[in-house]
């Protein structure tokens, strides 16, 4: 039995979690008012398909409903995704997260790892993945990505796509923490998806909108490659208070843009305090998260350090169960600018 490990495991009361990547602005507050008072949503079956949320993200990404696969989660469409277009093998970008392996495996597909190189802080290099293209039909690649927060261009994804394309391979791009990249809109490639039959874009509401536990994502791609995808769904896999919070929080441009405001400033400026502390390197983000190293190996490991900080009230994301990593890694979300300053002085002092 594999061991799955993700951030958000610690039980403990009075903690402060920066193993969750979520929005540290909080629900919204027309998605709070909504969830409290829209108590109905309990007492009756939600919409089989989600067909009004549907409907919003079309509209919203300029596509038609037929372009889009709501899930319970976008976890749900990961693991449905190698079944519905029969892959037998695919490549995935380390490190990264762990669900695209299991999800593969899962399904009796085969995955295999391309490893980013540390000394160029974990960037993709899209010249040397083209080589490999032609052995696989898939290839995984999350963007940003999770844990290292690397961020290829709009430009360089569709050189990928394009060579895709022309070797029969399907990209799986999963854009979880777009929202969260500086003009992000011109980061994403989602006008591509609907007209592509070698791309599939996944996205995720709970970050932003920090509704993790209501579990809700989305697919784009080509009508053809959606309808596969849906014709495996079971009626009802988005529950009703994930409907109609997703209905109310996608109407919310206010609130998305002061999180992504918000999370650029911040992330700069924890970036800079973490880099200042010398044991440490902290690697360029352009998600809600970011990624550190012990530079001594002879002080402690990540796993200590999580002890060590829990002793303090602070948790997070030991990094050493991720493919191309180790065990001097971790990871912390961007919070509020009080907890990113007593992480900061924390850790300063686990390192003493």
């Amino acid at each position: 039995m594999i061991k799955r490990i993700h951030g958000g495991n610690c039980l403990k009361h009075n903690i402060i979690d920066f193993s969750v990547n979520i929005s540290p602005l909080g629900l919204p507050e027309g998605v709070r008012d909504i969830i409290s008072k829209d108590t109905g949503a309990v007492g009756r079956y939600p919409e089989p398909a989600s067909e009004r949320l549907k409907s919003r993200l079309a509209a919203l990404h300029s596509a038609g409903t037929e372009n889009i696969a709501v899930g319970n989660g976008s976890i749900e469409l990961i693991y449905l995704i190698p079944r519905a277009l029969r892959i037998k093998k695919a490549l995935i970008v380390t490190p990264t997260f762990s669900e695209y392996e299991f999800a593969l495996k899962t399904n009796g597909s085969i995955p295999v790892f391309f490893n980013t190189c540390e000394q160029d802080d974990f960037r993709i290099d899209c010249a040397k993945i083209a080589g490999f293209l032609p052995r696989f039909g898939a290839l995984f690649l999350c963007n940003p990505n999770n844990p290292t927060g690397a961020l290829l261009l709009a430009d360089e994804v569709l050189r990928l796509l394009r060579l895709s394309g022309k070797r029969g391979t399907i990209l799986i791009l999963d854009e979880a923490f777009i929202e969260f990249a500086q003009a992000s809109r011109e980061r994403t490639v989602v006008s591509e998806a609907v007209k592509s039959g070698s791309l599939i874009i996944l996205r995720s509401l709970t970050k932003l909108f920090a509704i993790p536990g209501l579990r809700l994502g989305y697919a784009i791609g080509h009508k053809k490659i959606i309808e596969k995808i849906t014709g495996l769904q079971y009626p009802w896999n988005v529950n009703g208070l994930a409907q109609v919070a997703g209905l109310k929080a996608l109407v919310d441009k206010d609130y998305m843009n002061r999180a992504r405001e918000f999370i650029t400033k911040e992330r700069r400026r924890m970036f800079a305090g973490l880099n200042n502390i010398k044991e440490l390197k902290a690697y360029p983000s352009s998600a809600n998260f970011i990624l550190c190293k012990l530079q001594n190996a002879s002080i402690l490991s990540s796993k200590e350090l999580v002890k060590r900080l829990l002793r303090d009230g602070i948790y997070i994301r030991d990094c050493g169960d991720f493919r191309g990593l180790g065990n001097r890694f971790f990871r912390v979300a961007v919070k509020k600018r009080d907890e990113n300053n007593r992480l900061i002085k924390c850790i300063k002092k686990a390192l003493l």
